[in-house]
């Protein structure tokens, strides 16, 4: 979950190539999972068992390198990684750190969670500047009826863009 950012200053080529290089694996990457913007209200949440159970959320292989919003690249961890859902009358827990995080699970399938970090990342700008980037936000969101979602580290200063990467889940047990 850590990722460092550099800015791009390259020739006009090199850039063009690995902006449209980088714009093809996010391309790729985005293929098949609904954006879910806002976490799932409790009024909405599913009151049918539907989806009661535990999960396996399996984060697939990402590019290490991805473009962030000012032609800055992030250097991502990008190897994959399993973590666990576990979801009880519409709402739904994860264990990805020791905090209690917990958001509902739409009729649908659809849920979101935002939980802040604090963090000592740093990002440097060519070879003279270093930014602080210490407010970030893990963002997982999908739908569990199509077993589908996304994992982000949002950094705050970048409109909560940073490391992404597509998640598989799949029901393991009651």
């Amino acid at each position: 979950m850590s990722m460092m950012l550099f800015s791009s200053k390259r020739p006009a080529t090199g850039k063009r190539l690995t902006l449209s290089l980088l714009a093809a694996c996010a391309l790729s990457l985005s293929a098949c999972v609904s954006n879910v913007s806002s976490q799932v209200k409790e009024s909405s949440k599913d009151q049918s068992g539907t989806f009661d159970g535990t999960w396996v959320a399996k984060v697939q292989k990402s590019p290490k390198r991805q473009t962030m919003p000012g032609n800055w690249i992030a250097n991502c961890d990008g190897s994959e990684w399993n973590f666990t859902l576990r979801v009880v009358d519409g709402v739904i827990s994860h264990n990805l750190r020791a905090s209690s995080d917990t958001t509902f699970v739409s009729s649908d399938g659809d849920f979101r969670f935002d939980i802040p970090v604090q963090t000592q990342a740093k990002a440097r700008a060519g070879s003279e500047q270093t930014l602080g980037l210490t407010r970030q936000t893990l963002i997982v969101y999908g739908n569990l009826a199509k077993a589908k979602g996304r994992f982000t580290t949002g950094v705050a200063e970048f409109g909560n863009s940073g490391c992404t990467a597509i998640i598989d889940f799949a029901r393991t047990g009651a």
